[in-house]
């Protein structure tokens, strides 16, 4: 009885001894597991590391940030000179062709009176284009008698060009034709490549007509305006034909 209840002893001791799993620390920082008879050696080299960024990835985090930045900075200027480009050539495409289109009711509206009398007494209306040209552009100048846009007054017309600090500009003075009156001067375009009056004669277009010989109005007018645009000459021509009769 005594014998087997030492065996039973001794047995349960070998198991928990077996079973049992210590953990030793050396002097030297190792980790020493102990599995019944298996021993693992974990060195501090190998443990895992909690340090933060490396200089490289900060590097390398930088260079893409600056990158990101440049590529906005660039988008951003450029849209603001598109911008600022699209405001400017937008006006001048509508001064342009507001100015043809006032170009073109007025010479609708033009006639002719007394074109060839030499009387002094006798008041003439007429319509004259000369043909002129500013640093090789053509700078056409037209004069003429016609109904104002703005209403039913008679009027005589001018619209020739200046040159200023190097550029083109379109101007046109007007006054009343029934009363002497100062007349006045408004600047319509400015910084125009070219401005040109035309008129169809022999089916040619020639740039010349006075009615002080002829003694009728043209039957056809062509006026072009060229202006740059980024480098680009556009130009924007109208027609008009005039309908009052070629006298009164």
């Amino acid at each position: 009885m005594n014998l087997l209840l030492k065996r039973k002893i001794a047995k349960r001791k070998m198991g928990e001894k077996i079973g049992n799993t210590e953990k030793q620390g050396s002097g030297d920082g190792n980790i020493f597991l102990f599995a019944g008879s298996l021993r693992l050696t974990v060195s501090p080299s190998h443990r895992v590391s909690k340090s933060g960024f490396t200089l490289i990835e900060i590097l390398i985090s930088l260079t893409l940030l600056t990158i990101v930045l440049g590529a906005v900075y660039s988008s951003f200027f450029s849209v603001q000179r598109a911008i600022e480009r699209f405001d400017n050539i937008s006006l001048k495409y509508h001064e342009s062709r507001t100015a043809l289109d006032i170009i073109r009711r007025e010479i609708e509206s033009a006639l002719v009176k007394n074109p060839r009398t030499e009387d002094e007494t006798k008041k003439k209306a007429g319509f004259v284009i000369k043909d002129r040209d500013i640093f090789g552009k053509n700078a056409s100048s037209l004069n003429l008698t016609a109904f104002s846009f703005k209403g039913s007054n008679l009027n005589t017309i001018t619209y020739f060009i200046e040159e200023k600090d190097g550029k083109l500009d379109l101007l046109k003075t007007e006054s009343p034709y029934a009363v002497p009156a100062k007349e006045y001067k408004v600047e319509i375009i400015e910084g125009i490549e070219s401005f040109t009056v035309e008129t169809l004669f022999y089916n040619k277009w020639i740039k010349t007509w006075d009615t002080a010989k002829t003694g009728k109005l043209p039957d056809i007018v062509r006026v072009s305006i060229e202006f740059d645009d980024n480098g680009k000459i556009v130009k924007l021509t109208e027609y008009a034909r005039p309908r009052i009769g070629t006298q009164l």
